[in-house]
């Protein structure tokens, strides 16, 4: 379930030649650039080049040339800005002189979750064949698979999310995992040092606008724990849900960001789940950060949403 009224995500688009619809008058420099992959990503109030770049795992650099953005030039909320994303790969010409022709990757696909041993040299990034790297295991060591994609094995990371290895940098065992296994070493899982670190602010003065290290109020103190876990996230409620990966709500996992909207429909509130259905937050009604259960009619019924960083 994603958020209801919250995307931010535009489209996807792939273009061999030209990118004449992005790039206008400068069309022709890109006459014979090869394929080039990108989304197109709607700025949210909060937004820099530098953070939606850290968010994409690309260089803030490639995002200020490929938009013609200058240095410093700040974004404004509702602007669209082209993310270009690693280069996709070529076929072989199957006839003798026939050019390359560009050809789009396998789609990926979910497999029954199966471990697999770590292999030298293996590398877990972010997208399949680059983009950053995610997760550099041992050799001998193991890890889940559960999606491939062509020549790339989906490996199942901490979060819930998935990070992309050569196949042949692993080796499938035939030991496989049920969903219901799955599902609760997902539920054990989540940021443990998001967690860990927002406890630290247990009994810290509510004030609306908030100014750490005296008092803060919710938005603040999300954006204050995320950021110390490396995460930057605008400052408000309404504007921090929109930005991450959304979760289902029976996929929560500790480490999660919560968001709740009042009678309208605007967030106006922001938490971070702890597990087992509690979530740590700066509560007006308690008047100082505080730990709360989802169980209460007065939260769930407004919980709009749930992301993930």
């Amino acid at each position: 379930m994603a958020f209801r009224n919250l995307g931010y995500l535009h489209a996807v688009g792939l273009l061999a030649t030209g990118l004449a619809l992005l790039a206008g008058a400068c069309a022709p420099a890109f006459a014979n650039a090869a394929p080039i992959r990108y989304e197109i990503y709607m700025v949210q109030a909060g937004d820099t080049v530098e953070n939606i770049a850290a968010r994409f795992g690309v260089e803030a650099a490639l995002i200020r040339s490929f938009n013609n953005l200058g240095d410093g030039q700040a974004l404004s909320p509702g602007q669209s800005v082209a993310v270009v994303l690693p280069g996709l790969p070529e076929r072989e010409p199957t006839v003798s002189g026939e050019a390359a022709v560009p050809l789009l990757p396998a789609q990926p696909h979910e497999i029954t979750p199966h471990y697999a041993t770590v292999g030298k040299g293996c590398r877990v990034t972010r997208e399949c064949g680059g983009g950053s790297v995610l997760y550099d295991p041992a050799e001998g060591s193991r890890v889940i698979v559960t999606a491939e994609q062509g020549d790339y094995w989906g490996v199942l990371m901490a979060n819930g999310s998935l990070g992309w290895a050569p196949k042949a940098s692993l080796q499938l065992t035939e030991e496989s995992l049920s969903s219901e296994e799955l599902d609760k070493m997902l539920r054990q899982a989540g940021r443990a040092e998001v967690v860990q670190y927002a406890m630290q602010f247990l009994g810290l003065p509510y004030r609306y606008g908030g100014r750490l290290p005296y008092d803060t109020d919710c938005s603040l103190f999300v954006q204050t724990v995320f950021r110390a876990s490396g995460v930057a996230l605008p400052r408000t409620a309404h504007a921090q849900a929109e930005v991450g990966q959304p979760v289902p709500f029976d996929r929560m996992l500790p480490g999660d960001r919560l968001y709740f909207a009042n009678k309208s429909g605007y967030v106006n509130h922001a938490g971070i789940y702890i597990g087992d259905m509690q979530f740590i937050h700066a509560s007006s009604y308690s008047g100082c950060v505080t730990i709360d259960s989802l169980t209460s009619r007065a939260y769930w019924s407004k919980l709009v949403g749930v992301r993930r960083s």
